[in-house]
């Protein structure tokens, strides 16, 4: 949507859950906080409970500029995922493009991701949040599209009113008088109402692209139009829209976890790393459609690994996150949405890290002890939380470059050349390609008498100290590495 030009916000919700997709209810008491009803919150769809759901994927990599999108797809929806793909694959291609070779734009990022606001038997609607880091500051915006299932058609959030005039004229009556926005501001623009959603009583909201005022920071310009006056706004889609809303199973609220025991491999100890030429593979930014191969893959060699898990698609696929443990594998925090850690402010580092925490933690039952940084960025503010947090901070050594456009062969050679004893070999988990070459990988790497482990187990303890960073080669007390450093605190 355009930019409104505000110089404040209608409602600045501060409170990080309610603008990044935790559902909050009125009144919820939540740990230590609590937070009152505000109409413009949003609750969202639980995707565990949505059938046929799973995540998609477009990322750069560990290049620069930084790219990270996701977004749902749905198994009886082909008309939505068809649309999500080609208007985000296309986002990102002018990304790439626009920032590909600029000189002083490396620390630029783009990253996408997505709530269910509904999730029915008559619809679906698919709220994105689209973050650019410009080099200074964040700048959300927010666009919403809704699926008619009966129709199998997508359609934009304008299609839920009748008249974008009268619904212009409505919201300009119900900004708060002493807001430091003018009315007009609030043109007739159907580009300005591209997220149209709606609470748990019913009401419209309005939702405008806002601008942070600092690096990182949560803003949010929304107005909600009560119930009545909606009503004579909406569509019959836009009511049918309404209705799907209030009949959504939503995310579970926040549970207490504190006694979660802390994630160990349910196989740990039964290789000795003393011994053994230990390495450990580990798969980040899933699970994805192709973790149900890893698995497999895994399961057929023996082996087992590392998944350090992005929080928004684990929430959305808890029974894989289950498997992962029951066959022995250690599931791991990559964050909630994927963003370099770094160019967030501490409240946003606790967020992201504390969100995909309570995620595993809910499919899992237990409490993630290891924090893979999106893109390998940390600092001491990042070591500093996750030391609070109880995580240790893995780095890896052997890059296995399994991004769109290479080979299985590319990979496989890729890896064997680069790992030795106590490596981190660090593997996508949202791509076909790696589905593809780990099977190899597995192979090539058994026959030169590699063993596949965790990566505490590396260290022959099976436990890590939380806030300090891990680099591969990790080795165990007396044996001698070959390179690197056990673990280090990161200045």
């Amino acid at each position: 949507m355009p930019p409104l030009g505000f110089v404040g916000v209608v409602t600045l919700l501060v409170v990080v859950l309610a603008g990044c997709g935790f559902p909050l209810l009125g009144g919820h008491q939540d740990g230590n906080a609590s937070v009152a009803s505000e109409p413009t919150v949003l609750t969202f769809a639980d995707p565990a409970e949505v059938a046929g759901l799973s995540v998609a994927t477009i990322s750069s990599g560990t290049a620069k500029p930084h790219m990270h999108v996701s977004y749902p797809t749905l198994s009886d929806a082909p008309a939505l995922n068809k649309r999500l793909k080609d208007e985000l694959s296309e986002k990102a291609r002018r990304f790439s493009e626009k920032t590909a070779n600029q000189e002083g734009l490396s620390n630029l990022e783009y990253n996408v991701d997505w709530q269910l606001t509904a999730a029915s038997p008559d619809a679906v609607g698919v709220r994105l949040r689209e973050s650019r880091y410009t080099g200074r500051i964040w700048v959300d915006s927010y666009r919403t599209l809704w699926y008619d299932r009966r129709g199998e058609k997508v359609v934009d959030s304008t299609s839920l009113v009748s008249n974008i005039q009268q619904l212009s004229a409505t919201v300009r009556r119900h900004l708060p008088s002493d807001a430091p926005v003018h009315a007009e501001s609030v043109v007739v623009d159907p580009e300005l109402y591209d997220s149209l959603n709606f609470n748990t009583r019913g009401d419209l909201v309005v939702e405008f692209d806002g601008q942070e005022s600092s690096p990182g920071s949560t803003g949010r310009v929304a107005v909600a139009i009560p119930r009545k006056e909606a009503d004579e706004l909406l569509t019959t889609f836009g009511r049918e829209v309404r209705t799907a809303v209030a009949e959504t199973a939503t995310r579970p609220l926040s549970v207490k976890l504190d006694d979660n025991p802390v994630a160990v491999s349910s196989l740990n100890g039964t290789v000795d790393c003393a011994v053994a030429k230990c390495v450990a593979l580990a798969f980040q930014g899933g699970p994805g459609p192709y973790t149900d191969r890893l698995l497999a893959a895994l399961s057929a060699h023996g082996a087992r690994a590392t998944f350090f898990m992005v929080g928004s698609n684990a929430a959305a696929a808890p029974g894989v996150l289950r498997q992962m443990r029951d066959q022995g594998d250690l599931v791991a925090n990559q964050t909630w949405a994927h963003r370099d850690l770094t160019l967030l402010p501490t409240s946003g580092i606790y967020d992201q890290i504390r969100r995909a925490q309570h995620a595993i933690g809910v499919a899992t039952g237990q409490h993630p002890s290891l924090l893979l940084p999106p893109y390998g960025a940390t600092d001491a503010r990042v070591a500093d939380v996750a030391g609070e947090l109880g995580l240790s901070i893995v780095r890896g050594t052997v890059d296995a470059g399994d991004v769109p456009g290479a080979t299985p062969e590319e990979i496989v050679q890729r890896v064997v050349d680069g790992t030795e004893r106590g490596s981190i070999i660090l593997m996508r988990d949202t791509d076909q390609i790696t589905a593809d070459a780990l099977p190899q990988v597995l192979e090539e790497l058994g026959k030169r008498g590699f063993v596949f482990v965790t990566v505490p187990e590396l260290s022959g303890s099976g436990q890590m100290t939380p806030g300090l960073t891990y680099s591969s080669p990790i080795v165990p007390s007396g044996v001698a590495p070959t390179g690197g450093s056990r673990s280090q605190k990161v200045p």
